[in-house]
């Protein structure tokens, strides 16, 4: 049984869409969002990317996903410090920002394919960037 399957028979069918819902729009929107913050859009970026994060990560809790939501809840609080600065976002948040979106990408696809397991957490995420804006 699935990851997905196994949502659908613990939980309410709502919740399990807007679940998926909230976390295809995350892994949607965050390639856009990020090319926002090379430019004069910086702050405005990153509150929308805070913002799908967080309603995201509520999702996530509702189905006690804790994977998901801690990957939500790193999103928003690098976010968060990211907006201490007036941006642009500098290239190496750039490149960290899309490995982010990447592994969003990846866990969102695991629920829709009903994959057997939730992919890897990729390692190089955790080391952030030194410089998060120019």
């Amino acid at each position: 049984m699935g990851i997905l399957k196994k949502l659908e028979i613990d939980f309410e069918a709502d919740d399990v869409e807007k679940f998926l819902h909230f976390f295809r729009t995350m892994a949607d929107s965050f390639e856009p969002l990020i090319i926002k913050l090379e430019g004069d859009k910086y702050k405005e970026a990153l509150k929308e990317i805070q913002t799908l994060a967080h309603n995201t990560a509520w999702a996530a809790r509702r189905l006690e996903l804790d994977e998901v939501t801690d990957f939500c809840v790193f999103c928003e609080e690098v976010m968060e410090q990211a907006g201490r600065f007036d941006g642009p976002a500098s290239d190496e948040f750039i490149d960290w920002l899309l490995l982010l979106s990447e592994q969003c990408e990846k866990y969102c696809k695991c629920y829709e394919q009903d994959a057997d397991v939730l992919a890897f957490f990729n390692p190089l995420l955790v080391k952030l960037p030194s410089k998060l804006s120019q």
